[in-house]
């Protein structure tokens, strides 16, 4: 780029620093004298001196106020370059993408023409076929009526189900947080207590095991229905909680021993009404309360393994932050993949002026980011006796089905199970007979919690197990390594080294 401002501050600089050097040089500092009509006169340099001082000041001035222009006038073009180098990267993307679409419809054409030979045949049918209208056969309607909760005067009110026509209910879509793991969150009062009971309502009505953790409700509120933490009793949500991850588990195994495929083995437990439902009310608090990491085990195991198995949970919280779910650490990703989520969307109320449910929500499906706004059901009192649908209306209304009418697969899974009882019968385990082992034997205390954490790994680094289970119990690097030694004092561990570690490494020895 051309600077004209350059030339002209460099001769103002110039001339000015020319004028002031002049003014202060010892040339100009000598007086004159002349003679004028015969009389002598003497000219004082300050004459000359003040004239050209003030030239060159004038000079440098003018050069500094030309150095602004100059400097407003190079942020103005730098600002023009960058629209233009924006605008050149606008218009190759999008002759980028006009190219792309070519391409793709060069090759749409290209797969034609290929694939044409052998699909001519089945167009020339298509094409010879005669089309008729088929109406469909007349069906009785049913009066569409909302998904409301009321009392009827001497009779318990009984929510009406879903209808096989989506467009006559528009909460069809709860159905699918029977049997997958959802998240319901919002603001306050928005309505999550009121919609976790109704859905809790469907799965009771579905036949599930219902488990509900809420530590700031009491039993009463929630009748029919296994209440755990009343009271905030959050040493009974931890013991639970371990007994949903052994169970997990357990059942992992009991599959792998079953010989059934996965839709067979989980319509076998849905047969058997083994589908455990956990309703996690009131998550935000757990973090700090429960012991341990067992609720951030709870969630992680909850989301990825609960679905196969039939065991899925329902989380209730203020929001969807990690933070809001237990305080959970490294889960955003599988949070985005594994729930169901539901925000209920808060509306404020034109007198009172406080948050109230609007009955509208949005629902995001796993694995994608786009909400879907739905409509939420219309519930007219508070859920609190849910005896009321401990029985499923498909066992009400229709007769039991003949034992020989059943499906294939369970039959092969009655089999199955009979086959693998006479197999446990005709071949059990011999009983032990050998005495207990030694480190149940040992008394409470540090050396037995070693042992049980080493029995419990295997094998693992000595660092690890100064690192991870020393620190957890306060102890230093020569107490742990004094417990090391008392073990193999007892014969139950021993010392190696892997061939590709050069750390000392201890495993489990007990014969």
């Amino acid at each position: 780029m051309k600077d004209p401002y350059l030339p002209q501050i460099l001769g103002l600089l110039a001339a000015g620093m020319t004028s002031t050097a002049l003014a202060v040089s010892g040339y100009l500092h000598q007086p004159e004298a002349f003679r004028f009509l015969g009389t002598q006169l003497t000219y004082q340099a300050a004459y000359r001196k003040i004239p050209l001082s003030l030239v060159g000041t004038g000079l440098c001035v003018s050069a500094w106020l030309l150095t602004q222009t100059r400097r407003d006038y190079r942020r103005q073009y730098q600002e023009w370059e960058r629209q233009t180098r924006v605008q050149q990267g606008q218009l190759q993307a999008i002759a980028h993408q006009a190219e792309l679409e070519g391409y793709q419809q060069v090759a749409q054409l290209q797969a034609a023409e290929r694939l044409y030979p052998q699909m001519a045949p089945y167009l020339e049918a298509v094409q010879d076929a005669d089309y008729q209208d088929v109406a469909a056969p007349p069906q009785p309607q049913a009066t569409a009526q909302p998904e409301t909760v009321t009392a009827a005067p001497g009779q318990p009110a009984m929510p009406v189900t879903p209808t096989s026509n989506p467009a006559a209910d528009p909460t069809a879509y709860l159905q699918n947080f029977l049997e997958y793991p959802g998240l319901l969150f919002g603001g306050m009062g928005a309505g999550k207590s009121w919609t976790a009971r109704y859905l809790v309502m469907q799965k009771v009505r579905a036949g599930h095991q219902v488990v509900v953790l809420d530590p700031h409700a009491a039993n009463h509120e929630w009748k029919g229905i296994r209440h755990i933490g009343a009271g905030m009793d959050y040493q009974a949500i931890a013991t639970f909680l371990q007994w949903y991850l052994d169970e997990i588990e357990r059942r992992y195994q009991e599959f792998n021993r079953s010989g059934l495929t996965e839709e067979d083995w989980q319509q076998s437990l849905r047969q058997q009404q083994r589908i455990t439902s956990v309703v996690s009310e009131e998550m935000t608090n757990w973090a700090d309360r429960l012991p341990g990491d067992i609720g951030s085990k709870f969630f992680k195991s909850a989301m990825s393994d609960s679905r196969k198995v039939l065991m899925p949970p329902l989380f209730v919280a203020h929001d969807r932050t990690l933070s809001a779910l237990g305080d959970a650490k490294g889960i955003a990703r599988l949070r985005d993949a594994a729930l169901l989520e539901l925000e209920l969307m808060p509306t404020i109320h034109p007198i009172t002026r406080k948050p109230v449910s609007s009955g509208k929500g949005k629902l995001k499906l796993p694995g994608h980011s786009e909400w879907l706004a739905v409509e939420l059901p219309q519930i007219e009192r508070k859920i609190t006796d849910f005896t009321l649908w401990s029985s499923s209306p498909s066992q009400t209304h229709q007769p039991s089905m003949p034992q020989q009418q059943a499906p294939p697969f369970a039959f092969r899974a009655q089999v199955n199970s009979w086959l693998q009882d006479c197999w446990q019968a005709d071949a059990p385990e011999p009983e032990p007979t050998e005495k207990p082992s030694q480190v149940e034997a040992m008394p409470t205390g540090q050396l037995k919690s070693l042992a049980l954490y080493l029995r419990k790994k295997g094998s693992i680094a000595v660092r690890d197990v100064r690192q991870n289970w020393g620190r957890n119990q306060g102890l230093n690097g020569e107490q742990v390594q004094a417990l090391l030694l008392e073990l193999m004092a007892l014969h139950l561990i021993e010392t190696f080294s892997p061939l590709n570690s050069k750390a000392e490494w201890v495993r489990w020895s007990e014969t």
